[in-house]
């Protein structure tokens, strides 16, 4: 097997169950050059990487991620490029994997341009540490974002995100803290984590951090991805929370509350 030129849906095969949303070659020498496919079904994504010269797959268990509630990002990077990055949880390694696109994009015909190259690029979590990239051949980089739209159909509001569990802020839960750890602190996605829970984020020490709520002995924390600060107006109280800053739950031993 070779490399495979997209020029079309048409174009990108399928080795995982599910519509096809994206697909590149990775940027490696051809005898180990693998291809790194995703797929979508029933609001979940997957992803599988198999070797171009022998099919062998590299993951025992293909990477997965729920629709509904995965790191997902979609903008303009530029007048004629679209940058994504869609997350997914490598449960083995207990860490996460973002798979960045910055395609270029036809805004009139609302379609990718494939007669000019687009880049993508999987890389381990940015937590202050040094970043593991593996980048795809341009000329393979692949992806239908209508088609992988639909699987956040029903995605709910971005203070779910990365949490699975409805956060209420009341005035007395909510406050700000400083975290006190000689390691990084986990941000998990439920408030009762067990080995298996994603972890989207972490903090460090001496990060402030805005609290929103407790559930037993962890406390909600909202994480400023992408704005400036998530301080929480009175008229929030005692609602759900639903952004602008996306949420998870850390353990409160690590907490110092200083407001």
């Amino acid at each position: 097997m070779t490399a495979v030129v997209f020029g079309s849906a048409a174009g990108a095969q399928s080795v995982c169950s599910g519509e096809v949303v994206f697909q590149c070659a990775t940027d490696a020498p051809e005898a180990v050059r693998e291809q790194i496919t995703v797929c979508l079904a029933d609001g979940r994504f997957e992803m599988v990487r198999h070797q171009l010269a022998t099919g062998e797959k590299r993951y025992d268990v293909p990477l997965s991620a729920d629709a509904a509630l995965t790191h997902y990002s979609y903008g303009w990077l530029d007048d004629e490029t679209i940058k994504v990055e869609l997350g997914f949880w490598d449960e083995p390694y207990a860490m996460p994997r973002i798979l960045h696109m910055a395609l270029s994009w036809d805004e009139e015909e609302d379609e990718q341009r494939l007669d000019l190259p687009s880049e993508a690029w999987l890389q381990t979590a940015d937590w202050q540490l040094p970043i593991e990239q593996e980048l795809c051949l341009p000329q393979t980089v692949y992806a239908d974002l209508a088609a992988m739209e639909m699987g956040f159909a029903d995605r709910g509001p971005v203070g779910l995100f990365f949490s699975g569990d409805e956060i209420v802020p009341t005035p007395e839960t909510v406050g700000r803290a400083r975290v006190h750890s000689d390691t990084t602190l986990p941000v998990y996605q439920w408030s009762r984590p067990n080995a298996a829970t994603p972890v989207w984020w972490q903090l460090n020490d001496g990060d402030d951090v805005e609290v929103l709520a407790v559930q037993g002995d962890f406390r909600a924390v909202a994480i400023p991805t992408g704005v400036g600060e998530c301080v929480i107006r009175p008229e929030e109280m005692g609602h759900p929370y639903t952004g602008p800053c996306a949420t998870g739950w850390v353990d409160q031993r690590f907490l110092e509350m200083i407001q």
